[in-house]
């Protein structure tokens, strides 16, 4: 019955993961995404023969994943964004400096 009551429980867990996940990435990442990650990282889990660590292992790797997700691909968007009209010049010309830097790499 205890085993059989864990294996319950753990679903429960990563629906509770899926909730708190949606809600910290909602500026960032829909609830549909987040959702996929959940679920794909607690897939290889859902068998597992000792399910207790199996929520703490799910938050971890999703987590990671959403991290990932939500890294710019592009490094001057930050710049962007916060160049206002008080530092825009200055905002600008750091912009300049690392778009030539990134040029000159590529």
């Amino acid at each position: 019955m205890g085993a059989n009551t864990a294996e319950t429980a753990v679903p429960d867990a990563i629906q509770d993961l899926t909730d708190r996940l949606t809600a910290s990435y909602a500026n960032l990442l829909t609830a549909a995404t987040v959702q996929d990650v959940v679920q794909d990282c607690y897939q290889p889990l859902s068998n597992a023969r000792i399910p207790n660590y199996v929520p703490i292992l799910v938050e971890h790797n999703s987590r990671s994943k959403l991290r990932q997700l939500t890294r710019r691909s592009d490094p001057t968007a930050l710049l962007r964004e916060h160049s206002d009209g008080i530092r825009g010049h200055s905002m600008t010309r750091a912009y300049r400096r690392v778009r030539v830097a990134l040029t000159r790499l590529a």
